[in-house]
C-alpha cells in the first residue's frame, strides 16, 4: 500500500465527509488530505475532536499509514 491508495480509499473519503462538521469545521469546506501530512492532520482531528467511532476509524489510518515508509509519520 502506498500513499496514494490511502488517499483514494473510500475509508478517507467518507471518514472526512462523515466528520466535517465535528472534526474539520474550521477547514475550507473541499478539504481533502492531497498528502501524508494532510492524513495526519486528519487522523489528529478525528482523534482530538471526534467521537469513539472517529477514533477507531482514526486508528485504522494511522495503522495504513504505518505501514507505508513516509517522513509524515
Amino acid at each position: 500500500m502506498v500513499i496514494e491508495d490511502i488517499l483514494s480509499s473510500d475509508e478517507v473519503r467518507s471518514v472526512v465527509d462523515d466528520y466535517r462538521s465535528m472534526c474539520f469545521w474550521f477547514m475550507d469546506r473541499d478539504f481533502r488530505p492531497k498528502d501524508a501530512a494532510g492524513l495526519k492532520i486528519v487522523v489528529e482531528n478525528l482523534e482530538h475532536y471526534g467521537d469513539m467511532a472517529a477514533y477507531r476509524r482514526a486508528g485504522r489510518i494511522r495503522e495504513w499509514l504505518s505501514r507505508v515508509s513516509s517522513p509524515a509519520y
